[in-house]
Formats: C-alpha cells, structure tokens, sequence
C-alpha cells in the first residue's frame, strides 16, 4: 500500500511540473507582459521575507507598480485540505507569473523552475543566506542531504534566473555550482537585509526594546545562541541540543544571560526549567534585532555569522556535531580554517571561549567580513530596486 502511495504522489508531482503548470503559463502567455506588475514568491514562509520586504518598500516609495503575493498557505490540521490550497496557490502563480516583469524570490520555487519565463520577465534570487557556507542546491547532490541528481535532472531548480545577488565577489563560484548556472547572471551587489546594520539609530534601537524585554537583566551581556537545525531535508528538520544550561548558569549566570533562537524550521525549543529562567530566554524577537543586541554570537553551521560579522563582536562555534554534519552536507571551505572564532565541542569549552571572548582576534573577523560581505555597505536595497525599476 505504501509502494502505491508513494507512486501517486511521484506521478502527480510529474503532472504539475511538467503538464500543469506549464499549461497555465502557456495559456496566460496571450496576454502582454505587464511591466509594472511584480511578484513575491516564497514556498516556505506565510509572508514576505526580510529581502523581499526591503525591495517591496523601496518600490513601494518610488510608485506606481502593481504586487502579486504567493507564499506558503497557513498549516491545518488536514493534509488534504492543505495540498488543495499551495495547488491553488501555485496556479495562481503560474497564470501571473507569465504576465509579470519581475519575480523575486529568496529560496526555491517550483513552479517558477517549471515555467521558462518570458523574454520581457526578470527573476531575481534574493538568496535568504548571505555569504557561502554550508553547501546547498546542486552541490549537495552527492551527499545525503537534499535532492539527489536523479531528482534534479527530472525536476530541475534554479534554472529560470536572470539575476542572483550575492555579499561578495569571492563568493560568486559557488553560487554557480549550488544553483548550475553561468557566474555572468551572478552579482556582488548586496543584501536588502543587511543596510539596517549599517543605520546606528537601528542597531541602538533593536538593542533597546530586547534588553527591555528580559526580566532583570541588570548590567548582565546578551549572548545568543542561533544554531542550524540538523537532518536530511527541511521536512525532517530538527535540533539535538546537549548543551548543560546549569552548568552555564553556574558559570555565566552573574554577567550574561542566555538568549536561543532556533531556526524557523525547527518547533519551539523543548528546553524547560523554570530554575533557569532568568538565564536561558526564549525571545520572540527577530534574528535581526537579536543580532544587534548581543555581544556574543554563539552559533555552528548558520550563515547569521555573516550578517553578525558587520558588527565586528566575538563569536564562537560550538560544533559538537562537525564531522557527522560535514559528512551529510559540506562546506565550500575548509570549516576549521573558515570560521573566524574560537571552536569547541562540549559545554566546559564553551564557558571557557565565553570567559576569553574578549581576546578573540579582531584581525581574523575584518578579514572575514572584507572576504565574504564586501558588497554590503547600507544601500545594498538601493542598487537591487534600480535595477528592477531599470530592467538592467
């Protein structure tokens, strides 16, 4: 029954990519491109994305385009129901995607990937990841983590782009192997995310409201902690957490306070002690403003290390997991050599690189910054919405 199940779905997904979407867009192809509609798409968040929304503020200001929105319908407690909504959502999107002058997206889309748009239409990869770190997209088709080279051959991605707009130019080749297309549509020309770090009223204010929002935080520092989540793919998304929160609080209780942030696949943090909740905080804040506000970024295997890099704080890496994590998915570059902080393995080391944060090398995080943010400067927006208000 299972084998049975398995060969109707295949055999739908192979109707919609390579039928049904495709026969909408062609049907919606007699009607003339519009050259003020723009579109927003995103498969896995409900609403618009930190990069889209930049992009959508600063068309917004300039006038006089039209916006189309299609993004990941809410989750209900019926599968059946659900799968009838994102399929309305992607026929929907297909019918416009055919009209529109620009699509921007931040992550794959499917639909788009079945569709080759029209002379008249731009597609922009605002990639929601800033710099190249853990390998993605094709240049993970030999590794167990995501799709593998029969799927992408069948079903293929990333193949419809007219622009990608990276941090850096020394990352360029590795977003033409992760998305299998020609370095030329590739530009070092910013991240809309990251000018708020450049705007000191912004960091000041961010850090304000989240220091505020903790219960008798006192002169204590913030230190956050945003790790990646682990497993195969995104619908196995989780987090094996074997931090010892009380032997932290024993050490960093008087003068930090302990901030986590998951990633947004990943459920609410299972962690509970109400002994430790004046230390270890759960924050319903963005990743923007808990950025700001700490002065130790504690992470793993998140590209959050890029964008906290242009505040030039101490981080460190608590890469219990790194062999393992390496195996399923890789690095474009050497993990040890890579990261601009102190690694450890196990929650003693991690107090330790925490007490010596302070004489972190400066040096090696500008370094960092210089190689993989350069093309972030605070008007990284402004050069992205010039380049769709002038198609260039």
């Amino acid at each position: 029954m299972g084998k049975i199940i398995l060969g109707i779905k295949s055999l739908l997904r192979f109707f919609k990519y390579h039928v049904l979407w495709r026969a909408v867009f062609t049907l919606s192809c007699i009607f003339p491109v519009d050259e003020k509609l723009v579109i927003f798409a995103d498969s896995y968040n409900c609403s618009m994305t930190d990069n889209m929304e930049c992009v959508y503020n600063a068309l917004t200001k300039h006038g006089g385009y039209k916006f189309k929105f299609f993004f990941a319908a809410p989750k209900s407690y019926n599968k059946i129901y659900d799968h009838i909504k994102t399929s309305i959502i992607h026929l929907k999107f297909c019918w416009y995607y055919a009209r529109c002058s620009t699509l921007l997206l931040t992550d794959s889309y499917l639909p788009a990937f079945s569709c080759k748009p029209r002379s008249r239409t731009q597609v922009i990869q605002l990639w929601h990841a800033c710099g190249a770190f853990k390998k993605w997209g094709y240049s993970t088709a030999l590794k167990s983590w995501g799709a593998d080279r029969k799927a992408l051959k069948r079903y293929p991605l990333h193949n419809c782009y007219s622009r990608v707009c990276v941090s850096s130019d020394s990352v360029i080749p590795h977003y033409a192997d992760a998305f299998n297309c020609d370095e030329s549509i590739i530009k070092a020309i910013g991240v809309p995310r990251t000018d708020a770090f450049f705007d000191d009223g912004f960091v000041l204010t961010r850090t304000k409201s989240v220091r505020e929002s903790i219960p008798n935080l006192g002169n204590r520092k913030i230190i956050l902690y945003a790790p990646t989540f682990r497993g195969s793919d995104l619908k196995s998304a989780r987090f094996d957490d074997p931090l010892d929160y009380r032997l932290l609080k024993e050490f960093l209780g008087e003068s930090y306070v302990f901030i986590v942030k998951l990633h947004p696949f990943i459920e609410q943090h299972t962690h509970k002690d109400d002994e430790l909740s004046d230390f270890v905080i759960r924050s319903s804040f963005d990743i923007s403003s808990l950025l700001c506000s700490a002065d130790i970024l504690i992470s793993d295997y998140s590209s959050v290390i890029f964008e906290y890099s242009l505040l030039q704080r101490p981080m460190i890496f608590y890469a219990y997991d790194l062999e393992e994590y390496e195996e399923q998915r890789s690095f474009y570059y050497e993990y040890k050599e890579f990261v601009p902080g102190k690694i450890v393995n196990d929650t003693p080391a991690l107090i330790d690189a925490v007490l010596n944060a302070g004489i972190s090398s400066s040096q090696k995080l500008k370094h960092f910054k210089d190689d993989f943010m350069s093309a972030c400067d605070g008007h990284s927006t402004d050069r992205i919405a010039d380049m769709i208000i002038k198609k260039t």
